[in-house]
């Protein structure tokens, strides 16, 4: 049952801060999200502290709202068992994340100020990170998500990394091209969960999007061994603006292969393979239909299972 902890306020001259931290806890949860706590903090540039779910941390869940207008450098950084679902702002989309041992448990997420707008980044929502009310949440897993059939790609909250940079969550897209190095087109865009594809450009139609390169690939990083037998793509179509990749071979990391044949439609593309258990795979060998347009992906969706 719900013990009675609820609210604390934290009053500062930058924000104010109201703490809502759950302490509930029940037997299931525990076995769940283990015996690490989770804890949010929201730091600025110089890592001075603007709110927090403070030092009396729940096994289970964590919740801070405040008062605060984002400034560039401002970020958020989660605490917690090594799989977690965290919300970092009320209008945008809960994230699914697996934090791999070199992250120790931590997840730093720089809010997305300033890539290719004057405020938030223009691959998100303008609505989300924007303001001065805010809400961070996090919890952990439950079983159906943990165990259950789903689209292992899903996070909208995969950020770009430095080249050869270690990722701190996962799923984790990476490429080796991206138009003009616009956020727009970074592959971070094709597991952002919006498929939203009749235009290019800023949100709701920010794409994978490489440059004019003769050999563009995309790989998406799982972090731990998952069992997939399911991958979708969706085509941007913004015809004729656009071409499309014809043919492409799905490489996955216990070295099997998987050619593919892709046609222009808009709608998402399933193509089905036997179970295989693989931490990472990626698209390449794209042939493209027209060579001198771009062609993109809208979104990339892999089916599957976590494994124990």
């Amino acid at each position: 049952m719900a013990t009675g902890r609820r609210l604390q306020t934290l009053v500062r001259s930058t924000a104010l801060a109201v703490v809502i931290h759950s302490a509930f806890f029940a037997p299931e949860l525990y076995a769940l999200g283990g015996k690490t706590p989770i804890r949010i903090a929201v730091l600025d540039n110089n890592g001075a502290e603007i709110a927090g779910s403070g030092a009396d941390a729940s096994f289970s869940s964590a919740s801070v709202a405040f008062h605060h207008e984002y400034q560039p450098g401002d970020h958020i950084v989660v605490r917690g068992p090594r799989r977690m679902a965290v919300r970092f702002d009320q209008n945008f989309s809960e994230c699914l994340l697996y934090l791999p041992d070199s992250a120790q448990g931590s997840f730093d997420f720089t809010i997305p100020y300033g890539q290719a707008e004057q405020q938030t980044g223009s691959a998100f929502s303008p609505g989300s990170f924007a303001g001065i009310t805010h809400r961070v949440e996090a919890r952990v897993l439950t079983g159906k998500e943990r165990s259950g059939y789903r689209n292992l790609a899903l996070n909208p909250c995969d950020a770009v990394l430095p080249e050869d940079a270690p990722a701190t969550a996962y799923p984790h897209s990476s490429t080796n091209s991206y138009a003009r190095k616009l956020f727009d087109f970074a592959a971070r865009n094709a597991i952002d969960g919006v498929e939203q594809n009749g235009h290019h450009g800023v949100w709701p139609y920010q794409s994978w999007g490489p440059g004019l390169v003769l050999d563009p690939w995309w790989k998406l990083d799982f972090g731990r061994p998952v069992e997939l037998n399911k991958i979708g793509l969706m085509n941007r179509a913004d015809y004729p603006h656009d071409s499309y990749w014809k043919s492409a071979v799905v490489e996955f990391s216990d070295g099997s292969q998987l050619p593919i044949q892709i046609c222009s439609s808009a709608k998402l593309q399933e193509f089905h393979f036997s179970k295989r258990t693989v931490c990472w795979f990626r698209i390449t060998k794209l042939v493209p239909e027209d060579a001198t347009k771009w062609c993109s992906f809208i979104e990339v969706e892999v089916w599957g299972r976590d494994l124990p």
